[in-house]
């Protein structure tokens, strides 16, 4: 199922963004956090645990919003909606990373 990422918005006061996606027909919210370690060159992008869960199989899509959401942190312009990949159902994505294993074995 084609998936896109629809809005993110700031939570006013907060580290957090909602972040607004559409996976095939349904749409769903939720919650990012980004976090600045002090003293360290780098930024902590995270989902919700629903997140999470929800593509647990599908990290390339989990890679990619998170990128997206950093991008969106700094201040970058982030061209909304943009797709973010095809959702795979957990026996899907099981058999897609089965696939890549064999070929890179070649």
């Amino acid at each position: 199922m084609k998936t896109s990422l629809l809005s993110i918005q700031p939570v006013e006061g907060t580290n957090e963004f909602k972040v607004l996606m559409v996976i095939g027909d349904n749409r769903q919210q939720f919650t990012f956090t980004v976090e600045h370690p002090e003293q360290e060159s780098f930024t902590v992008i995270g989902g919700d645990i629903n997140f999470c869960k929800f593509f647990r199989f599908n990290q390339h899509i989990s890679a990619k919003v998170g990128d997206l959401v950093g991008q969106f942190e700094q201040g970058k312009i982030v061209e909304l909606p943009v797709n973010v990949g095809n959702f795979y159902t957990p026996e899907a994505a099981m058999e897609r990373q089965s696939n890549f294993c064999q070929r890179e074995r070649v």
